[in-house]
């Protein structure tokens, strides 16, 4: 869970897990061993906080079957967080139902600070969604998860606005704190809370 402005608005905390023996091991010997999922845990934890120190360029068509056009969401990062960033400290780990659970803390960087508070400052409006991603691709679909619920956060903060079916949306959006995942239905679940700004809304022509 997300703890932005428990101790500043420049600290937050993420919570991750990933599991020793998931539905699809990608090859690898049951259970994964601890080396391998502590590599995917890692993976996980450096594209969320990325997510929520940097943010996402997005470009989405909705699609319209009617038009045959079909739907498409890109999700460009505007930056990653290395591997070994000094502001990265892993503060817990532990195991619980067979699954390496993480806990770590983030400490924004002066040079990181205008752009992170900037996105925080309240001028930019919140959305929710939830997306999801077949279990039965492995566990490295956890993180196409978080880009679906963000797809259907763009969406729905549109939708709110916009009577008829756009183009295409053009815009930026940040994660606001740590995705929450849960398993259902043969998919890896993941709810996200993000922060918008729409750049453009293309509409289609009219004659």
């Amino acid at each position: 869970m997300s703890l932005v402005g428990a101790w500043g608005d420049s600290f937050f905390e993420v919570e991750a897990w990933s599991e020793f023996d998931p539905i699809v091991a990608d090859g690898s010997e049951r259970p994964i061993p601890r080396e391998v999922v502590t590599e995917r845990l890692l993976d996980e934890i450096q594209f969320t906080v990325s997510g929520m120190v940097y943010g996402y360029q997005f470009d989405y068509v909705p699609g319209d079957p009617g038009r045959g056009i079909d739907e498409l969401f890109e999700l460009t990062p505007y930056g990653f967080i290395q591997r070994g960033d000094r502001s990265l400290v892993v503060h817990q780990t532990w195991v619980e139902d067979n699954r390496l659970y993480a806990r770590v803390y983030y400490e924004v960087a002066d040079e990181q600070e205008p752009w992170y508070q900037g996105w925080h400052s309240g001028a930019n409006e919140r959305s929710s969604g939830v997306g999801t991603a077949s279990l039965f691709l492995g566990p490295t679909q956890k993180t196409k998860a978080i880009s679906d619920a963000i797809r259907h956060a763009v969406r729905e903060h549109v939708r709110a606005q916009v009577f008829t079916r756009p183009l295409r949306i053009t815009g930026a959006a940040i994660l606001e704190n740590d995705p929450l995942f849960s398993v259902t239905r043969g998919n890896y679940q993941a709810s996200v809370d993000v922060l918008i700004q729409v750049d453009a809304i293309e509409r289609f022509s009219t004659y």
